[in-house]
């Protein structure tokens, strides 16, 4: 193809030839590059890297050679070079047309395709392949400006845009995004190249900015948020957290009020216990019962010392010993003590009458959240001895009642004595046994005739 007359042609001086620095012999070699995009002989074509909409029309269009010169410079292994330097060309190619259609002038993308060649030439010779490959004989910059030579007349370029910044300010920062990818020129062989080359590429960038807003040198200039370090506890919070806490405090309020009143409802509770009534004259104690109501039905139990029984003329009471049948806090009934229960429910649907059920403690007070005081536990106990004789006794016939330590039926001063006081009682109440009034002669009445 005919390549057009280059404008910048008469920028020309000596001529430098950019040449890779050889590595020194036994120095450390290069880290492990990136894996090649090329590979065997099947390349991915350069056209697949994508479209960059970034600053300006040309730096748009040489998008993918700028993704290019920074993989070439990375690429350690050695691609099918004839298909790199093929794609390659491909993609000046693409760039050239890109830019005009665009709307970039010619003297514009003759200049920028100059240095994109350059760029691209110098990141292969500086490869541990380049020079092998003979790319230098091919160079993208003979392929299209028939010049082997570049990295001395960027420069040149530079030094002349610079000097009207607002007309040439899109090739100004192609030339800055290719400084910025790595290409040096002819400050790779000069003495302290690297710093002459870092005050081209600030001076540049200053000319750059000149005309534009403030950049953040902060990546993220707000990255503490409002008012870091001075907010409030109030308000670095959610509402949530304050209510839970708020709700915590009142079940600790609760809770600690509940133990107060418990413990002073104890010495109350004592103190009307330990009331005693004046002496009066009370009547004899009932009959025994003429036949065992109970007794003889709980016969095995009696004897296994599992409960005591007292048949008596008006009614019969069952202790149930409290260690036997739950454990020590609990009035949870031991899974051992359900038999004795049923055997219980099933006498007491023999025989009719009301049931009372009454459970006891001893003087050792309790504190738990369950069972706040020994009224809460011995009248837990009861209501569980009658939940379980409910499957065979009339719930109707039932009451359950909490005594306490209120009626204790041995002192509280040796461990045996508390235990007895730890009970159960199951007290069936009947009718006082009678002698049937129809079985005695009728007293005559005065006054009455035959």
């Amino acid at each position: 193809m005919s390549t057009p007359p280059d404008p910048f042609a008469a920028f020309e001086s000596e001529r430098t030839v950019i040449k890779p620095k050889p590595r020194t012999p036994g120095g450390t070699p290069p880290a492990p590059a990136p894996a090649p995009f090329f590979g065997g002989a099947d390349p991915t074509p350069v056209a697949e890297v994508g479209e960059i909409g970034l600053l300006n029309p040309l730096v748009s269009a040489a998008g993918k050679l700028l993704v290019l010169i920074g993989k070439l410079r990375n690429l350690a292994q050695p691609p099918n070079v004839p298909a790199l330097r093929a794609s390659t060309a491909d993609a000046v190619n693409q760039f050239d047309a890109s830019a005009r259609r665009a709307g970039v002038g010619n003297e514009s993308v003759l200049a920028a395709r100059y240095v994109l060649c350059t760029a691209l030439d110098e990141a292969v010779a500086n490869t541990p392949w380049g020079v092998q490959a003979g790319w230098n004989k091919q160079s993208l910059l003979v392929q299209f400006h028939n010049e082997t030579w570049g990295g001395e007349k960027v420069f040149q370029l530079l030094a002349k845009l610079a000097q009207d910044v607002p007309t040439h300010r899109q090739l100004l920062e192609l030339i800055y995004s290719v400084l910025a990818l790595g290409f040096e020129g002819r400050y790779r062989v000069v003495d302290n190249g690297r710093a002459q080359l870092d005050s081209v590429r600030q001076r540049l960038a200053d000319l750059i900015a000149k005309d534009r807003p403030a950049v953040e040198p902060e990546l993220s200039p707000h990255w503490r948020g409002q008012g870091a370090g001075t907010v409030r506890l109030r308000e670095s919070l959610p509402l949530w957290v304050f209510a839970a806490g708020f709700a915590l405090l009142l079940a600790l309020a609760w809770f600690g009020l509940r133990l107060t009143l418990n413990h002073r409802s104890d010495t109350t509770y004592a103190a009307v216990s330990s009331l005693r009534v004046p002496n009066i004259q009370i009547a004899p104690p009932a009959a025994p019962a003429k036949s065992p109501r109970l007794a003889r039905f709980l016969e095995p139990e009696i004897k296994q010392g599992l409960v005591t029984v007292t048949d008596e003329a008006d009614r019969s009471v069952v202790r149930l010993r409290g260690d036997s049948f739950f454990g020590s806090g609990s009035a949870e009934p031991m899974a051992a003590s359900l038999p004795v229960l049923r055997r219980i429910g099933q006498a007491l649907a023999e025989v009719k009458g009301e049931v009372l059920i009454t459970g006891h403690s001893d003087n050792q007070p309790i504190r738990s959240l369950r069972y706040p005081s020994n009224w809460h536990l011995s009248a837990a106990r009861a209501d569980a001895v009658k939940g379980a004789l409910t499957t065979l006794v009339d719930p109707a016939r039932m009451r359950s009642d909490g005594k306490a330590d209120a009626e204790p039926v041995a002192a509280n001063d040796t461990p045996v004595n508390r235990a007895r006081n730890r009970r159960v009682d199951i007290v069936l109440l009947t009718e006082p046994e009678r002698v049937a009034a129809a079985a005695a002669p009728a007293a005559p009445v005065p006054g009455a005739t035959k």
